[in-house]
């Protein structure tokens, strides 16, 4: 997912009352009604519910989703209590924890992969632009500064030796660009799904390179939860984390039924939606550390996020505490299983790290690579 939250430099605390999170004070072990929120991009598990199948209902949950246009408007509506839990980018989340918020991150779904890649950079079908050394000096859409997009740049430059110091950004909102490429207003776009298969299908423009092809695997979100929320409601949250692998397993092996759910929760044109790229989902939906450090460093080095003291702990208490808390016992309540994409994730090069991408696995992704 593509949006990144800036907050104000200073901790943010938040003080909340279990009342105003909706939560009950009694001892129930599931709430009547948990608000989960969405932001409107096809690498959001919880898009893919349906009539036909919603796991997180036959977890016993009852569900009430809230869509926002972007990731920081939810992290705003979970720090300030109106929701408990919401699907969004791994960058929003890193950030947020940076600045203190009560919150938690244990999860991943979307995934660019090589066999699976998902942003990339189109140009017209005539257009003379042939490699990525031809852009040095045009004009380049993206729809964000800050996006995760955006963010890969510097490594489009260590890799292809074309980066932001060698373009012309121009801010163009992602449904204009196919339009504003068509009329010559720039010279190549930078976009996600669905977008980028409007540009393709309906303007006829080409793929230039993928992410994938400079960066090979980025995990672009995750389930995020106010501590309290899964303090008070254990069973729920790992209910929630259920719901969500199973409906991760769901997307893989049945990818035309995902694609006309997601269509047609996003308001895809139905003839469009076959030909939308959709991320490869974690099949364990446990965060991969080398990601979520990739993305921290990406973060830093973009001048987005200013580095903390200690990222270690921050990563620690807001990722791998939480999967030992609420991710692994989901995990073991659905059963493991094999995941030849995550693992050739763990082991992939990542561009921002400095150190060897072994340095960051935990205790359960070596395990994985051994088996």
């Amino acid at each position: 997912m593509s949006d990144v939250l800036r907050l104000g430099g200073g901790a943010f605390a938040v003080t909340v009352s279990a009342r105003a999170l909706g939560l009950s004070p009694t001892t129930a072990k599931v709430p009547e009604k948990i608000v989960v929120g969405q932001v409107p991009f096809n690498t959001v598990v919880s898009l893919y519910r349906s009539a036909e199948v919603d796991y997180f209902k036959e977890e016993g949950l009852s569900i009430e989703y809230t869509m926002a246009v972007g990731g920081p408007a939810l992290v705003q509506a979970l720090a300030a209590g109106s929701i408990p839990a919401a699907d969004i980018g791994v960058a929003p989340a890193l950030i947020a924890a940076s600045r203190k918020l009560p919150l938690i991150s244990p999860a991943l779904a979307g995934i660019g992969t090589p066999k699976q890649p998902f942003t990339r950079i189109m140009v017209r079908e005539d257009s003379p632009i042939r490699s990525v050394a031809d852009l040095k000096g045009k004009r380049l859409a993206v729809h964000q500064r800050g996006a995760m997009e955006d963010l890969t740049l510097p490594a489009l430059k260590a890799s292809r030796g074309i980066g932001i110091e060698d373009l012309d950004i121009a801010l163009v909102p992602a449904p204009n660009q196919p339009q504003a490429l068509a009329e010559k207003q720039v010279d190549a776009i930078f976009v996600n799904p669905p977008i980028d298969a409007v540009a393709e299908r309906k303007f006829k423009a080409r793929t230039l390179i993928n992410v994938a092809d400079y960066v090979p695997y980025i995990g672009y979100n995750t389930f995020t939860f106010r501590r309290d929320f899964v303090e008070t409601y254990p069973e729920a949250a790992k209910g929630l984390m259920k719901g969500w692998i199973r409906t991760c397993r769901w997307i893989n092996d049945n990818q035309a039924k995902a694609h006309a759910v997601m269509g047609g929760t996003l308001g895809i044109d139905e003839e469009l939606r076959p030909h939308v790229r959709l991320p490869y989902f974690a099949r364990n939906g446990l965060a991969v550390l080398p990601n979520v450090w990739n993305i921290y460093y990406m973060l830093v080095a973009n001048k987005v996020l200013d580095g903390v003291d200690d990222p270690a702990k921050l990563i620690e208490q807001s990722v791998i505490e939480p999967v030992r808390q609420i991710g692994l016992p989901a995990l073991d309540a659905v059963g493991r299983q094999t995941d030849p994409e995550v693992a050739a994730m763990l082991r992939a090069h990542y561009p921002f790290l400095p150190k060897p991408v072994e340095a960051y696995h935990t205790d359960w992704e070596r395990a994985l690579l051994q088996t």
